[in-house]
């Protein structure tokens, strides 16, 4: 694993060696920074879809995946399997269901439907808020560091949610532009990032 490191023996995950690094993560990433209520980016379910087998019942990582796939892939498998006991939901929005929808592979388009539909956020009432303030976000000059508009409606349907956490593997427009965006509700991070701020709690979570 390109993370955390498996111990056959044991059958269990190395996730620190000495209590001085694990101390060291603890004051660097606090629990209560913990991200609570995650928005997944199109990209993010879409993987978890694709290497659902590896990020939920934690089959080894085809070698053929590309590096940085890879390590997301790795950081959701832990992240999923300590989901249940951390609380913390996962949202997606109809932005979302409607970008996958344009999936051409009709089976892999089922498969991600499929997954969003059991993390979409189904309250009528909410769901319309959040369609008005992603596109009234989206059409903001505050956001403007983000050249994608469906990006800047995905990151208003997550404030809508009230979300402290974007999840994203968009590197090239929205990760690498992120310190350009004005102080916002939450926070946008990788899964690998995310995975750094759960992982010195692990222990309390497994």
């Amino acid at each position: 694993m390109l993370l955390e490191q498996w111990d056959p023996l044991r059958r269990k995950w190395i996730m620190y060696r000495t209590r001085e690094e694990h101390s060291a993560d603890c004051a660097k990433y606090p629990i209560e920074a913990v991200p609570q209520r995650i928005f997944l980016d199109t990209n993010v379910v879409n993987l978890m879809v694709k290497q659902r087998a590896s990020v939920f019942e934690q089959e080894p990582i085809p070698d053929t995946l590309e590096r940085e796939a890879a390590i997301d892939t790795e950081a959701l498998m832990h992240i999923t399997s300590m989901a249940f006991r951390g609380g913390w939901a996962m949202v997606v929005s109809a932005k979302t269901i409607e970008e996958i929808s344009q999936t051409v592979d009709d089976v892999v388009r089922e498969d991600l439907l499929d997954y969003a539909f059991e993390v979409v956020h189904s309250d009528p009432e909410d769901t319309a808020y959040a369609a008005d303030l992603g596109r009234r976000v989206a059409d903001s000059p505050l956001i403007a560091a983000l050249p994608d508009r469906n990006d800047r409606e995905l990151l208003g349907n997550a404030i809508a949610f009230g979300c402290d956490v974007f999840c994203t593997r968009d590197h090239r427009t929205i990760v690498r532009k992120r310190d350009l965006l004005p102080k916002l509700p939450l926070r946008i991070l990788t899964p690998r990032e995310w995975w750094f701020h759960v992982k010195p709690w692990g222990g309390l979570l497994v």
